[in-house]
């Protein structure tokens, strides 16, 4: 069995605040909330071995700022990618335990797919599956390479507490 560990990047720079979408760059808060999220994935027992990260600037900083002491790996193929290609990232690796850092909707779209795999209704798992902002991220247990066969259980999950 293998971990996969689900991140959205944290709170960007709005567009215009940037030559491109991805220069786009983390606000103070998403420095905040990136630092808090590794944190809190490290307080869930989560010890991943790799980081998998876009290459857009915004994905960059939050593995920079949330995980300090993971190797990581950036892979312009995440970028914008969908769920399938982020799980191709993920299977194409050897790593038992492995975090991809991305974006909206791919990452939301494939915690939401994994949640319903997983068949697990916990109060947990129905705000995973609806809604995945900025920092937030979702650890899932599965087992084999195919995607809509891995058995996929909710281990943890996250998201940044706004005050």
């Amino acid at each position: 069995m293998r971990t996969l560990i689900l991140f959205r990047h944290a709170k960007a720079e709005r567009a215009h605040e940037a030559p491109s979408d991805e220069a786009r760059g983390l606000t103070g808060r998403g420095r905040r909330d990136a630092e808090a999220a590794g944190e809190a994935i490290r307080a869930a027992g989560l010890a991943p071995e790799l980081a998998l990260a876009s290459t857009a600037q915004r994905t960059r900083e939050t593995a920079e700022y949330a995980l300090t002491d993971v190797k990581c790996e950036f892979n312009t193929a995440l970028y914008l990618a969908s769920p399938e290609g982020i799980w191709d990232a993920f299977i194409a690796g050897d790593c038992a335990s492995v975090v991809v850092v991305g974006h909206n909707p791919g990452i939301g779209d494939l915690a939401a797919m994994l949640v319903r795999d997983a068949h697990d209704g916990s109060k947990l798992a129905r705000a995973v599956a609806s809604d995945f902002p900025t920092a937030a991220w979702a650890a899932f247990e599965v087992k084999g390479e195919i995607l809509r066969a891995c058995g996929p259980r909710l281990l943890a999950a996250g998201r940044p507490e706004r005050g």
